[in-house]
């Protein structure tokens, strides 16, 4: 991948990763800072938009990671763009662009270093950390803007809400990438991570390349009908602490709402080896009331 920024280490764990449902739609979860989070994802990532990705794309030609976005789903994640002489600049991260054709080139050679990954090379669409870099000079600031205007075709910033359907402002702009949302509520962390968008054509799994695809974590469920989802229920996790720690035959669970209602136990710091891959869960009316210990 090409890029100029660093992500810093955090202790939060705030990421971003894929889920494929029963029906082989892919959601993106975000955690932005607390949370169960799965023990494959990298304690040392990022929440910023979309770096889920970076772990399903191939590599082109020129060392960019991509995926291929249908003609639909382009059109849903551009849908409130505007012609790239007319994009507000203020909006500088998190840009989407569709590059004209006969620019794509001389786009690549400026923006290169920029360039997050491309989500489709059929249309063109690329996606921009950032426009200009935040130490530029002016005079750099203004070439930068020119050649985006010159070479750019129509842009997007895309704002990404954290709110669910019942919470969203509606004067606030939605944001429209083709996948399921899910967002973990930072306080209190062991509640449900929350759908907060559906799209109308949806990312499918056949469109990750086939030895991508083994990294996906698979949850037996329909992100359609899902409006709160218990990922530890289906994928070891890790965390940081737990309000309401149980203890039975001399481990400890940590006590969550399920997906569905109610509430479970699992497992705290698995060990794969001797629990094997799956979650140790236990219903939690299985458990002695005394036996919970508040944390």
């Amino acid at each position: 991948m090409k890029t100029k920024k660093e992500f810093p280490a955090t202790h939060s764990m705030s990421t971003e990763w894929f889920v494929a449902d029963e029906d082989g739609n892919i959601a993106l979860f975000s955690f932005n800072e607390n949370g169960p989070v799965p023990v494959e994802i990298p304690e040392e990532s990022s929440s910023y938009l979309m770096t889920a990705e970076e772990d399903f794309g191939q590599i082109d030609e020129d060392g960019i990671e991509y995926l291929e976005f249908t003609e639909q789903q382009v059109e849903e994640l551009m849908s409130n763009a505007v012609p790239g002489d007319q994009y507000w600049f203020d909006n500088n991260y998190e840009v989407f662009v569709q590059v004209e054709e006969e620019r794509r080139k001389e786009f690549l050679e400026f923006f290169g270093d920029r360039v997050e990954f491309c989500l489709s090379h059929k249309f063109g669409i690329y996606f921009l950390y950032n426009i200009v870099e935040y130490d530029a000079l002016k005079d750099e600031v203004i070439q930068t803007e020119a050649f985006f205007e010159k070479t750019v075709k129509r842009a997007v910033h895309i704002y990404v809400s954290n709110y669910t359907d019942d919470e969203f402002d509606a004067e606030k702009e939605k944001w429209k990438l083709p996948f399921y949302c899910y967002n973990q509520p930072y306080s209190p962390n062991c509640e449900l991570a929350k759908r907060t968008y559906i799209p109308k054509f949806p990312f499918r799994e056949e469109q990750i390349a086939e030895n991508q695809r083994k990294k996906l974590i698979r949850v037996p469920l329909k992100f359609a009908e899902c409006t709160g989802l218990q990922i530890a229920q289906y994928a070891v996790c890790r965390w940081h602490y737990m309000f309401n720690d149980i203890e039975k035959d001399g481990q400890v669970y940590g006590k969550f709402p399920k997906t569905g209602g109610g509430f479970c136990g699992i497992l705290e710091e698995q060990n794969i080896e001797k629990d094997g891959k799956k979650p140790v869960v236990i219903d939690v009316n299985d458990v002695d009331d005394n036996e919970d210990s508040e944390k």
